[in-house]
């Protein structure tokens, strides 16, 4: 009965593994609280960037702060769009926007992930996190953690899409 019951578990168990959620469908909302998904990224036209913070992750800021100060200068050489997902619960959310404002992070599209289904629906286990897409939506490159010069990595993979 015992091995009956573990066996049952463990098929229980793994069809709940094969049953995580897609990201393409995960609910999330933007800046003005319309309701996106991930599927809608892909737009067969520029390549996208998807990189993962929250307020008080200091590599994610600086990052992010790298990113921005070069942005218009990549988007003239490869045209791309950058979409930061914030993963601060609800809590934290007018933080997270006053913080996007204050630092200039204009060119970027926030998206917010507030009860985190995207970061585990991508297993995102460390931030900052940052995915790269091609046109069409096929993941090309990805890059756990930031040091000073690691956005040179991200624009020499950006430059191989053209």
């Amino acid at each position: 009965m015992k091995q009956l019951f573990c066996s049952l578990l463990m098929i229980l168990c793994l069809g709940g593994m094969l049953r995580a959620q897609d990201p393409s469908a995960v609910k999330l909302q933007t800046l003005d609280g319309k309701t996106v998904t991930p599927a809608t990224w892909a737009d067969g036209k520029t390549p996208y960037v998807v990189s993962f913070w929250f307020v008080t992750c200091k590599y994610c800021i600086e990052e992010m702060d790298a990113v921005s100060e070069v942005f218009d200068d990549w988007y003239a050489e490869v045209p791309f769009r950058f979409i930061a997902v914030n993963t601060d619960d609800s809590r934290s959310l007018s933080r997270a926007r006053a913080m996007a404002a204050s630092r200039g992070w204009d060119s970027f599209q926030f998206i917010y992930d507030t009860n985190r289904a995207l970061v585990r629906a991508m297993n995102v286990v460390s931030m900052p996190h940052v995915f790269l897409y091609d046109r069409n939506g096929k993941l090309v490159y990805t890059h756990v953690g930031y040091a000073p010069g690691d956005e040179l990595l991200l624009l020499k993979e950006l430059k191989k899409l053209k």
